[in-house]
């Protein structure tokens, strides 16, 4: 059994954050977004999911309204663009910025545009959600 499907057994490994300095995903957009209510250190969070397909497959990436609100403005391109997402901050640090760019490599947005065909059911959302709550409150 693979890490990947051990995490899915064991749960959380349907969600994905950024959480260290220069990490990345490169994904499609898959569904709608969703909110996700929980605790951060003890104080109310609001964090948005992003239903969407990496290299590794479908994943709710959870991210703040920042990232989510500059996502949205490439709404137009969901159909026919993968995107990088690139962290720079260290962990836990107020000042991360997120570089946001349309990936300008064809054969990868190739790919994950069939990955989004073959892996991606509608009904994964809800169970990804779920996880992430679970995971927020927990």
């Amino acid at each position: 059994m693979s890490w990947k499907d051990k995490m899915e057994e064991w749960g959380g490994g349907d969600i994905s954050f950024l959480s260290e300095d220069g990490e990345a995903i490169i994904f499609v957009v898959c569904a709608d977004p969703e909110l996700l209510v929980g605790k951060y250190k003890g104080r109310p969070s609001e964090r948005i999911g992003c239903p969407v397909v990496t290299q590794d497959g479908y994943t709710l990436f959870v991210a703040g309204k920042r990232i989510a609100r500059r996502l949205s403005r490439f709404e137009d391109q969901f159909q026919t663009a993968a995107f990088m997402l690139v962290r720079r901050g260290e962990h836990n640090d107020i000042e991360t910025t997120y570089d946001l760019t349309v990936c300008q490599d064809s054969e990868t947005t190739a790919r994950l545009f069939a990955l989004k065909e073959t892996d991606f059911k509608p009904e994964m959302v809800k169970d990804s959600v779920d996880a992430a709550n679970e995971v927020m409150n927990g």
